[in-house]
């Protein structure tokens, strides 16, 4: 995000609207950095365009979702639409898509029903291999796919400024539950357990 911003500084020095980059601490221990950030920042967090987590270590951006937006499509691909064509190959979108779970600090701020998306990479073994553990070190990571999603989150971030258009907060609605009638809602759920619905568990 800082090379994004390098770029950004660059090549955009009036923004049509702020940028700012979060680097929250505690997310591993339930979103605690993001969380206070939404919690002290309600007027920033009531204006946002958008928000735009990348939580990869190494890999290229290859999945975003609407996070449950019903009109995430219409912005979403309106901007992805300026990425060329090598920086944006293989990445799948999903619209509406579904609230993330908690498993990154975008989280903190769909629920609270701000635009945050997650710019999701694709797998290298980091679960399994590096993760959290001190085989995480500089040399495990790929600088061509670095390169390639800092450039994605500076023109993302970008097209966000110069949309005219605010982007929309509208939900789709989610799956009744069958046992209550109820529409279905959103749990807290954290990184490496089940995303749970009422009625329905995404792993």
């Amino acid at each position: 995000m800082m090379e994004a911003m390098r770029i950004l500084k660059k090549v955009y020095p009036n923004p049509k609207r702020t940028i700012l980059v979060g680097h929250w601490g505690s997310e591993e221990q339930g979103l605690n950095g993001s969380r206070a950030f939404v919690e002290d920042h309600p007027e920033i967090v009531a204006n946002l365009q958008a928000l735009f987590n990348q939580d990869n270590g190494t890999g290229r951006v290859t999945n975003i979702s609407g996070q449950g937006y019903l009109h995430a499509y219409d912005f979403i691909t309106r901007w992805l639409a300026a990425v060329p064509d090598d920086i944006k190959k293989g990445i799948e979108t999903k619209f509406p898509g579904t609230p993330g779970g908690g498993g990154s600090d975008f989280a903190s701020f769909v629920a609270v029903g701000a635009p945050g998306f997650s710019l999701s990479s694709l797998s290298w073994s980091y679960g399994n291999y590096t993760w959290h553990t001190n085989r995480d070190t500089y040399d495990k990571i790929v600088f061509d796919d670095v390169r390639n999603n800092a450039m994605l989150a500076a023109i993302m971030v970008y097209m966000a400024c110069e949309d005219p258009q605010k982007t929309s907060r509208e939900k789709s609605v989610l799956p009744v539950n069958s046992r209550t009638g109820e529409p279905g809602k959103m749990a807290r759920a954290t990184k490496g357990y089940p995303q749970r619905w009422d009625g329905l568990t995404k792993i």
